[in-house]
């Protein structure tokens, strides 16, 4: 049942009034709700910033970072804490809780809360978005910043969602009573309606002249009284409308009389005018329609014409143009058709940049009577050459004759500087503007054909890698970098010739081809001048940057198939030049590329004999010189190949360390030292690793290590597992691999320190390292080279280093062992030196570790090894 518009006025009223309410309530209550949260946020987040600022200062200023870190990762618990992070008082990280780094935007923030000056009490809040994160971010100076700063953001995420939920709640709230008070207003307004309803349908039955049903409403009161009032108004309605009905019947008779009458006569004339006046209107009609249709084709090729974007002509067999439509104008630059038409009739071979090119058009064109897609460059009025595409056809009369030519032409000059734009990036690099690796393929493909046809044409590959370009680039940044990039390009572009073809490939790797060449000292004379030019300092922004270059040459080009080979074998020889100490030159040979393959096929074999468990320890007595009894073993590493057989680590370790292998091999053979020594534990108890100067275990650990900080839980979890004192355990790390970044190295072996292992420096002296090292690592023994130790009896200089080795490292405190002894004489300069431990073939060579345990089960003395060398050296001398 349909409702009146005054109760749908009154619904709607109510409709907009709650929304009103429950609008502004939500607002309000989502801002008090805000307001409340963020400052009980800003509260806890200082609660916990002086909490930590006052219970972990002691942490903090020892930069424990372990601690800190421990302290800061149970915040994490509390409920609306996001992140925290604790740094010194020049803005250095100590510790944090973001997974895995910290985002740039705290970054910048830590950085800017560093160089402001806060003032006792003083601490800074502000909101702070990183990824799809918003937190309140509160910094808290320690001591006004002069012992650190912590950093604790607070998850905003939180208070929206709280905020969420109460206006949810709220507007459920609100809707329960919107749609309560809508029923109740429902039902009054349908039982106000309902009379008014019943009035409403009898007024429109008495304007339709319907007074058979009368009206029929009981109320009491106004509505009442109305509607009585209506039923005595229709009763009087009634008997007029019946009187008027009347009359009109008999007005109406009359009137039709008199109207047949002259519709009888009007029909007559009519039917005599519309004869002639069809057969006018037949002729004018066709008229219309005929100078119409004209009217509207003219006008339609005449806007296709003059408002087209292609330009479009018509010119004759003798080549001037009929008709040009505005369009061809602008694209050969003139204002008007008729200025195009003059000028290119007057002088047609001023326009056309190749004249033969035209000539080949209008053949095609007689030939083949059309032409599409025909591409040529053209000069505009003003001079400036373009590119334009024509589509053509000839028009013929009757008997096949060539009347005239009628086609359209784009300009498509900016295509064509878009494509070569694009083939240019295509084979150049962006940096340098040189070609890159496919253009320099396709010389290199073209020069390698033309030495097949022809038999005395040379030329030669050079491939330059620069070195130190990872140090300059890190260190004095990308900036920097690319510039020395563009300024080594320029330098070899200038060293080679203008024939030759000078590529970046990417990085800081270069390739020059030279053409051309007479014989292939030519090659080694542009490498040398590559060598002095690039060894030259370079003045880059102000900084004063020094680089050398590393070649690699191929001179032997006739066995060549594909260009690929050449390369990889030019790459081969410039890497053989970086082995043999960078900032040289050398020419590649095939034993560089079988050396390659097999190293290639060892790298392989190297990581399957990881999985299948081919890498085995034998050990080397370490024997004090005092009694001549065992004080420890050295574990070595050998690689049961299945088809070489016994590979000592010389030959696989330099490549272990290259690939990264070197990780698993030496974490292997230190689980297999624990295990070992374990087992002799349990078989010698009470005996030599319980004595007052218990038996040590030395194990050879890459320099590799001390850049992960993983390898202190695994040799702590090594140690714990196999119940070991970790005092019997000595790492052994080679010297030059603590020169290379010597703060990092320190830090490590004081962490290794601290599990309480020993630390062994191997190889000492041959890493021109300063003796100073010995105090500032914590070195609890030094192994003296081989090599020194070899000189001893015939070279004075090798005694020397001996000797001064021996006594700093005595006066030091330190155990220092001498490596290779092999002679007696060896073992008494040794002793006179002072040097108590050694180890060499005079003693023992490596053994299984079931030999190791037979000598330790016979007492673990070396007496009669050496007696016995005595002896066997006295009969050759005897000989």
């Amino acid at each position: 049942m349909r409702r009146p518009g005054l109760f749908a006025k009154t619904l709607g009223f109510m409709v907009v009034i709650f929304g009103v309410i429950a609008t502004a309530t939500s607002v309000l209550s989502g801002w008090q709700t805000h307001n409340q949260l963020t400052e009980e946020y800003e509260s806890k987040a200082l609660a916990l910033a002086y909490s930590m600022a006052q219970s972990d200062l002691d942490s903090i200023l020892d930069r424990d970072a372990a601690a800190v870190q421990s302290r800061i990762d149970q915040y994490l618990r509390i409920d609306g804490v996001a992140y925290v992070l604790v740094t010194d008082d020049k803005g250095d990280v100590i510790a944090h809780t973001f997974t895995p780094t910290i985002p740039k935007e705290i970054r910048e923030i830590v950085a800017l809360e560093t160089k402001r000056t806060f003032e006792g009490g003083e601490y800074d809040i502000r909101k702070v978005r990183y990824g799809n994160v918003q937190s309140l971010h509160v910094t808290m100076p320690i001591l006004t910043g002069l012992v650190g700063y912590i950093h604790i953001g607070m998850d905003m995420g939180l208070i929206t969602a709280f905020i969420r939920s109460a206006i949810v709640k709220q507007q459920v709230i609100t809707l329960v009573l919107f749609f309560t008070s809508v029923a109740v207003a429902w039902a009054f307004m349908n039982n106000i309606s309902r009379p008014l309803m019943s009035l409403r349908d009898y007024a429109k039955r008495v304007a339709r002249h319907d007074f058979s049903t009368p009206i029929h409403i009981d109320s009491k009161d106004e509505v009442g009284d109305l509607a009585e009032a209506m039923s005595s108004m229709a009763v009087d309605i009634r008997e007029l409308v019946d009187h008027l009905e009347e009359r009109v019947r008999q007005a109406t008779s009359e009137l039709q009389q008199a109207k047949d009458e002259l519709e009888e006569k009007v029909a007559e004339r009519t039917r005599e005018l519309s004869r002639t006046n069809i057969q006018l209107k037949i002729e004018v009609a066709e008229r219309k329609v005929v100078g119409e249709a004209l009217r509207k084709t003219e006008q339609k090729y005449r806007s296709i014409f003059e408002n087209a974007v292609e330009g479009i002509y018509q010119v004759g067999r003798d080549g001037h143009f009929i008709s040009a439509n505005p369009s061809l104008a602008r694209i050969y630059g003139f204002g008007t058709s008729a200025e195009f038409m003059a000028g290119m009739n007057a002088s047609p071979e001023s326009f056309y940049f190749d004249e033969s090119r035209r000539e080949e058009f209008y053949q095609t064109l007689e030939q083949e009577g059309e032409v599409k897609n025909f591409e040529s460059r053209v000069r505009r009025g003003d001079g400036r050459v373009i590119w334009i595409s024509e589509n053509a056809r000839r028009i013929v009369d009757s008997r096949g004759r060539t009347l005239y030519y009628e086609g359209s032409l784009e300009d498509i000059t900016l295509r064509k500087e878009t494509e070569d734009q694009l083939m240019h990036q295509a084979f150049h690099d962006p940096l340098t503007n040189l070609p890159n690796r496919l253009l320099f393929q396709d010389h290199l493909q073209m020069a390698m054909e033309r030495s097949r046809r022809r038999p005395g044409y040379l030329f030669a590959v050079i491939y330059l890698d620069l070195d130190r370009f990872k140090i300059i680039n890190d260190s004095l940044g990308h900036d920097i970098g690319d510039s020395l990039l563009r300024t080594v390009a320029q330098v070899l572009v200038n060293c080679a010739r203008t024939m030759d073809t000078v590529a970046r490939f990417g990085g800081d790797e270069f390739a020059i081809l030279l053409e051309e060449i007479a014989a292939p000292r030519d090659a080694i004379k542009i490498a040398r001048r590559i060598l002095d030019e690039t060894s030259k300092p370079f003045n880059l922004e102000g900084n004063e940057v020094f680089t050398s270059a590393s070649l690699g040459i191929v001179l032997h080009t006739q066995d060549y198939e594909r260009p690929e080979a050449l390369l990889r074998d030019a790459d081969t020889a410039m890497y053989r030049a970086k082995e043999l100490g960078k900032s040289r030159f050398k020419v590649f040979n095939q034993r560089m590329h079988e050396q390659a393959l097999h190293l290639m096929e060892l790298e392989t074999d190297l990581r399957k004999a990881l999985d299948q468990d081919e890498f085995a320890a034998v050990y080397q007595p370490i024997v004090s010189l005092e009694d001549m009894s065992i004080s420890g073993f050295e574990v070595l590493v050998r690689w049961l190949h299945p088809t070489h057989g016994i590979i000592n680590p010389d030959s696989f370790i330099p490549l272990a360390e290259d690939t990264g292998l070197v990780y698993g091999i030496d974490l292997c053979m230190l689980e297999t030292a624990c295990a070992q020594a374990a087992r002799w534990k349990e078989r010698f108890p009470g005996r030599f690793f319980d004595a007052e100067e218990p038996l040590r275990i030395s194990l050879n650990f890459s320099g590799k290590h001390l850049k992960q900080p993983v390898l202190i839980s695994r040799v702590d979890e090594a140690l714990t597992r196999h119940c070991l004192d970790p005092g019997i355990v000595n790492l052994e790390i080679t010297e030059h691999t603590l020169m290379d970044n010597p703060a990092q190295a320190g830090e490590m072996l004081n962490k290794l320190k601290e599990v309480g292992v020993g630390l062994c420096i191997d190889d000492f002296g041959t890493g021109y390292s300063s003796l100073s090292y010995l105090q500032r690592f914590p070195i609890d023994v030094v192994k003296i080279d081989r090599s020194f130790v070899m000189g001893l009896e015939n070279d004075r200089d090798s005694r020397t280093i001996v000797n001064t080795v021996i006594s700093l490292g005595l006066a030091l405190g330190l155990k220092v062992v001498a490596e290779g002894v092999e002679t007696p004489q060896q073992l008494d300069i040794l002793r006179q030196a002072g040097c108590r431990f050694a180890q060499g073939f005079l003693f023992s060579q490596p053994v299984s570790a079931e030999e190791a345990e037979r000598m330790l089960a016979e007492g673990g003395s070396m007496r009669e090894a050496v007696e016995a060398g005595r002896m066997d050296e006295k009969a050759g001398d005897e000989i």
